[in-house]
Protein backbone atom coordinates (compact mmCIF):
# COMPACT_ATOMS: atom_id res chain seq x y z
CA UNK A 1 0.00 0.00 0.00
CA UNK A 2 1.47 3.65 -0.85
CA UNK A 3 1.83 6.52 1.45
CA UNK A 4 -1.50 8.21 0.31
CA UNK A 5 -3.31 5.49 0.81
CA UNK A 6 -2.07 4.70 4.28
CA UNK A 7 -3.10 8.50 5.17
CA UNK A 8 -6.59 8.07 3.57
CA UNK A 9 -7.14 4.89 5.36
CA UNK A 10 -5.58 6.77 8.68
CA UNK A 11 -7.98 9.49 8.13
CA UNK A 12 -10.98 7.42 8.05
CA UNK A 13 -10.20 5.96 11.17
CA UNK A 14 -8.69 8.96 13.33
CA UNK A 15 -9.88 11.90 12.57
CA UNK A 16 -7.26 14.79 12.66
CA UNK A 17 -4.68 12.41 11.71
CA UNK A 18 -1.98 14.81 9.75
CA UNK A 19 0.55 12.09 9.37
CA UNK A 20 4.25 11.19 9.89
CA UNK A 21 5.48 13.61 7.13
CA UNK A 22 7.85 16.11 10.06
CA UNK A 23 9.20 15.08 13.13
CA UNK A 24 6.24 17.94 14.97
CA UNK A 25 3.27 15.84 13.23
CA UNK A 26 4.78 12.28 14.70
CA UNK A 27 4.21 12.86 18.15
CA UNK A 28 0.91 13.82 18.07
CA UNK A 29 -0.12 11.04 15.51
CA UNK A 30 1.42 8.42 17.38
CA UNK A 31 -0.48 9.94 20.58
CA UNK A 32 -3.77 10.34 18.78
CA UNK A 33 -3.32 6.86 17.17
CA UNK A 34 -2.83 5.22 20.58
CA UNK A 35 -5.68 6.63 21.71
CA UNK A 36 -7.86 5.55 19.26
CA UNK A 37 -7.02 2.39 19.67
CA UNK A 38 -7.25 2.32 23.61
CA UNK A 39 -10.84 3.83 23.45
CA UNK A 40 -11.68 1.49 20.93
CA UNK A 41 -10.57 -1.49 23.25
CA UNK A 42 -12.71 0.35 26.02
CA UNK A 43 -15.72 0.08 24.00
CA UNK A 44 -14.99 -3.87 23.80
CA UNK A 45 -14.56 -3.82 27.19
CA UNK A 46 -18.41 -2.35 28.06
CA UNK A 47 -19.52 -4.44 25.50
CA UNK A 48 -18.38 -7.81 27.02
CA UNK A 49 -19.41 -6.18 30.41
CA UNK A 50 -23.09 -6.03 28.94
CA UNK A 51 -22.80 -9.64 28.03
CA UNK A 52 -22.00 -10.34 31.92
CA UNK A 53 -24.98 -8.02 32.80
CA UNK A 54 -27.11 -10.68 30.78
CA UNK A 55 -25.60 -13.76 31.84
CA UNK A 56 -26.16 -12.83 35.56
CA UNK A 57 -29.89 -12.13 34.91
CA UNK A 58 -30.31 -15.37 33.65
CA UNK A 59 -28.10 -17.20 36.35
CA UNK A 60 -25.81 -18.13 34.17
CA UNK A 61 -22.57 -17.77 36.10
CA UNK A 62 -20.09 -20.09 35.58
CA UNK A 63 -18.26 -17.71 32.58
CA UNK A 64 -17.91 -14.77 34.28
CA UNK A 65 -14.38 -15.53 36.06
CA UNK A 66 -13.25 -15.84 32.24
CA UNK A 67 -14.67 -12.97 31.17
CA UNK A 68 -13.56 -10.99 34.07
CA UNK A 69 -10.36 -11.90 33.64
CA UNK A 70 -10.76 -10.37 29.78
CA UNK A 71 -12.22 -7.51 30.58
CA UNK A 72 -8.97 -7.32 32.96
CA UNK A 73 -6.39 -8.43 30.30
CA UNK A 74 -8.56 -5.81 27.76
CA UNK A 75 -8.34 -2.97 30.38
CA UNK A 76 -4.39 -3.38 30.76
CA UNK A 77 -3.86 -3.31 26.93
CA UNK A 78 -5.71 -0.40 26.45
CA UNK A 79 -3.87 1.10 29.49
CA UNK A 80 -0.78 0.11 27.70
CA UNK A 81 -1.65 1.41 24.70
CA UNK A 82 -2.83 4.64 25.92
CA UNK A 83 0.39 5.65 28.01
CA UNK A 84 2.94 4.03 26.11
CA UNK A 85 6.55 6.19 25.53
CA UNK A 86 7.04 7.63 22.33
CA UNK A 87 10.36 5.76 21.75
CA UNK A 88 11.81 8.08 18.42
CA UNK A 89 13.83 10.96 18.18
CA UNK A 90 12.86 14.37 20.08
CA UNK A 91 10.90 17.23 19.14
CA UNK A 92 14.22 18.90 17.90
CA UNK A 93 16.30 16.43 16.50
CA UNK A 94 17.72 17.63 13.05
CA UNK A 95 17.58 14.13 11.33
CA UNK A 96 14.70 14.34 8.32
CA UNK A 97 11.88 11.38 8.86
CA UNK A 98 12.99 8.62 6.51
CA UNK A 99 10.43 7.77 3.95
CA UNK A 100 10.95 3.71 4.57
CA UNK A 101 10.49 4.04 7.90
CA UNK A 102 7.16 6.40 7.45
CA UNK A 103 5.94 3.24 5.35
CA UNK A 104 6.49 0.51 7.78
CA UNK A 105 4.83 2.86 10.53
CA UNK A 106 1.59 3.27 8.11
CA UNK A 107 1.79 -0.52 8.18
CA UNK A 108 2.30 -1.31 11.86
CA UNK A 109 -0.15 1.19 12.66
CA UNK A 110 -2.76 -0.02 10.25
CA UNK A 111 -2.30 -3.65 11.76
CA UNK A 112 -2.69 -2.82 15.35
CA UNK A 113 -6.24 -0.76 13.94
CA UNK A 114 -7.01 -4.28 12.03
CA UNK A 115 -6.39 -6.40 15.31
CA UNK A 116 -8.36 -4.17 17.33
CA UNK A 117 -10.87 -4.79 14.74
CA UNK A 118 -10.32 -8.70 14.76
CA UNK A 119 -11.08 -8.38 18.62
CA UNK A 120 -14.18 -6.39 17.80
CA UNK A 121 -15.49 -8.85 15.34
CA UNK A 122 -14.72 -11.91 18.26
CA UNK A 123 -16.80 -9.61 20.76
CA UNK A 124 -19.50 -9.43 18.76
CA UNK A 125 -19.55 -13.68 18.46
CA UNK A 126 -19.38 -13.74 22.46
CA UNK A 127 -22.65 -11.45 22.22
CA UNK A 128 -23.95 -14.01 19.81
CA UNK A 129 -23.32 -17.37 21.11
CA UNK A 130 -23.72 -16.27 24.83
CA UNK A 131 -26.60 -18.98 25.64
CA UNK A 132 -24.50 -21.87 23.94
CA UNK A 133 -22.30 -22.86 26.70
CA UNK A 134 -19.68 -24.77 24.32
CA UNK A 135 -19.28 -21.70 21.38
CA UNK A 136 -18.97 -19.25 24.15
CA UNK A 137 -15.93 -21.52 25.70
CA UNK A 138 -14.56 -21.40 22.28
CA UNK A 139 -15.19 -17.92 21.56
CA UNK A 140 -13.65 -16.52 24.96
CA UNK A 141 -10.60 -18.57 24.18
CA UNK A 142 -10.21 -17.41 20.38
CA UNK A 143 -10.97 -13.72 22.00
CA UNK A 144 -7.94 -14.47 24.68
CA UNK A 145 -5.65 -15.51 22.04
CA UNK A 146 -6.77 -11.87 19.87
CA UNK A 147 -5.50 -10.06 23.04
CA UNK A 148 -2.47 -11.82 23.12
CA UNK A 149 -1.50 -11.51 19.94
CA UNK A 150 -2.43 -7.61 19.91
CA UNK A 151 0.12 -7.49 23.13
CA UNK A 152 3.04 -8.88 21.27
CA UNK A 153 2.26 -6.99 17.77
CA UNK A 154 1.80 -3.69 20.04
CA UNK A 155 5.22 -4.57 22.13
CA UNK A 156 7.39 -4.40 19.09
CA UNK A 157 6.52 -0.95 18.15
CA UNK A 158 9.38 1.00 19.99
CA UNK A 159 11.69 -1.19 17.44
CA UNK A 160 9.48 0.94 14.68
CA UNK A 161 9.75 4.28 16.39
CA UNK A 162 13.25 4.71 16.57
CA UNK A 163 13.28 7.23 13.06
CA UNK A 164 16.91 7.38 12.43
Amino acid sequence: MKMAQHLKRFARVVPGVAGYQNMEDLRETDRMIRVRLAEDLRERERDIEGIKRRLIEKKELSFLPALDYLTAKMDKLSNVMRYAGQGYRGFFDPFPVDREKLEQLYAFDLTLFDEVQAIQEKVHTLEEVAGDPSALKEAIHALDEALDGLEKIFSTRCNLYTIH
